[in-house]
């Protein structure tokens, strides 16, 4: 009877040490000549080593990144050309918003505008969210919102989990749309301020690397540039515009200026004086709009221009929005004429006399409106006249009829309350519409 077929050496010292040694790394050429080292097969394959393996892995997730980065710099590259020479900022916009979202492969993208005034941001272009949200206000700067410890951060701000998040509060829109993880850095605007923000976020949970941060943050600084050179030729066109516009106004109004001033002063000496303050404040006003590039105006420089040496008899409380050249051209000489009515009729005439002023900027049914509020106090009694003055006529028609807005007067014996509304704009370049439009008026 046959016996059946062993591999194992008859000599289990032996056999023991061939183990041994594949451990060690395997044997050399005499070992395996030797009788008695024969080894089992074996249908399975030869495991590697574990180093071997690791190695590998490293060298496969090596690859992935570097073919990861070179995707995100061809990105780049491509949307920097396209900066160069498309004319429309919103195609642009448009554009950024979708490279961003198929390189860095998440579910949402959003250019957010930080709007002039009240500090609301607008989705200026999105990828992913709801298609009614682009073109609206998505959040405010307010304290303690994601876009304020945005704007705050001189670095991008990555959130792993909005759920555990306790830095900031999370918006509404971001819980609606089930937003995981993000990223959200600041695009940088002229002088100093922030023209918004780009953010991304994915619907899963995912850990952003740092490449994906760095794609983001040039991102961001490529748009900020392209966004400000557009703006800068815009500024310009409308300034060319605009000034060929306002110079023929300017001479129709200081026409009129002079006739219902002299029409209403008791001597030459009068007209001069009055005549003189109308145009200095006209001037100054010209000043302001012109030495900032035709660009907006904080209100705080305008308070100050207007009322001069008397504004430390006036008590001034809001914020200190920016106001863009037509309402400043225009409230500098509503400002004007309650000013000189203050001096000569008003608080201002008497020592003691003070002068409040409060504002805040506000959504109505016109937009964004400027509120103010020109108070009176410890000044002789103030009365209706009996005939509407040059200097009333002239602020109901810069305040209702140029700008659209409504003005109050009240009478009291504690002095003259007056309230003004002024709808502001929140375009920070022109429309399409708006530049036809100038283009009709000045043509």
């Amino acid at each position: 009877m046959l016996r059946p077929l062993s591999f194992a050496p008859a000599n289990a010292d032996l056999w023991d040490r061939e183990r041994l040694r594949q451990k060690g790394g395997g044997m050399d050429r005499a070992d395996r000549n030797m009788p008695g080292n024969a080894r089992p097969p074996s249908n399975e394959p030869a495991a590697r080593p574990a180093a071997e393996v690791s190695q590998q892995s490293d060298r496969v997730n090596l690859e992935n990144e570097l073919r990861s980065r070179v995707r995100q710099q061809e990105a780049l590259a491509q949307l920097g050309e396209r900066a160069l020479v498309e004319p429309d900022l919103e195609r642009l916009l448009n554009d950024a918003v979708s490279t961003v979202a198929v390189t860095l492969a998440v579910d949402f993208v959003k250019i957010l505008e930080l709007l002039p005034g009240a500090g609301e941001l607008l989705l200026r272009a999105g990828f992913g969210w709801t298609t009614n949200l682009v073109g609206t206000i998505l959040t405010t700067s307010e304290p303690g919102t994601f876009a304020r410890f945005t704007l705050n951060s001189a670095a991008p701000v990555v959130i792993a989990d909005f759920g555990s998040e306790a830095r900031f509060e999370v918006t509404s829109y971001l819980q609606d749309h089930h937003c995981t993880s993000g990223i959200n850095v600041t695009i940088a605007g002229r002088d100093g301020r922030a023209y918004g923000i780009l953010g991304v976020c994915t619907a899963r949970r995912r850990d952003f690397g740092p490449q994906d941060i760095s794609f983001l943050a040039a991102a961001g600084n490529l748009l900020a540039g392209a966004i400000q050179r557009r703006q800068l030729e815009q500024r310009h066109e409308l300034m060319i515009r605009d000034m060929r516009h306002r110079t023929g106004n300017l001479f129709s109004q200081l026409l009129a200026l002079f006739s219902q001033t002299a029409k209403t002063s008791k001597s030459i000496a009068d007209l001069t004086n009055k005549y003189q303050a109308r145009v200095l404040a006209l001037a100054n006003a010209h000043r302001l709009i012109t030495e900032s590039g035709w660009t907006s105006i904080p209100i705080m420089e305008l308070l100050g221009v207007v009322l001069g040496p008397y504004i430390e008899r006036a008590s001034l409380d809001g914020p200190n929005i920016d106001l863009e050249p037509d309402p400043v051209f225009n409230l500098s000489a509503a400002l004007h004429e309650l000013a000189a009515n203050a001096i000569k009729h008003g608080s201002l005439s008497r020592p003691k006399g003070q002068l409040e002023l409060h504002w805040s900027a506000n959504r109505t049914e016109r937009g964004m409106t400027l509120m103010l509020d020109w108070i009176e106090m410890n000044g002789p009694p103030a009365r209706r006249p009996r005939r509407t003055g040059f200097g009333s006529r002239l602020i109901d028609l810069v305040i209702a009829r140029q700008l659209n807005g409504e003005v109050t007067r009240t009478y009291s014996r504690k002095g003259l309350t007056v309230k003004m509304l002024v709808p502001l704009t929140h375009e920070r370049w022109p429309s399409a519409a708006a530049t036809e439009n100038i283009d009709r008026m000045t043509g």
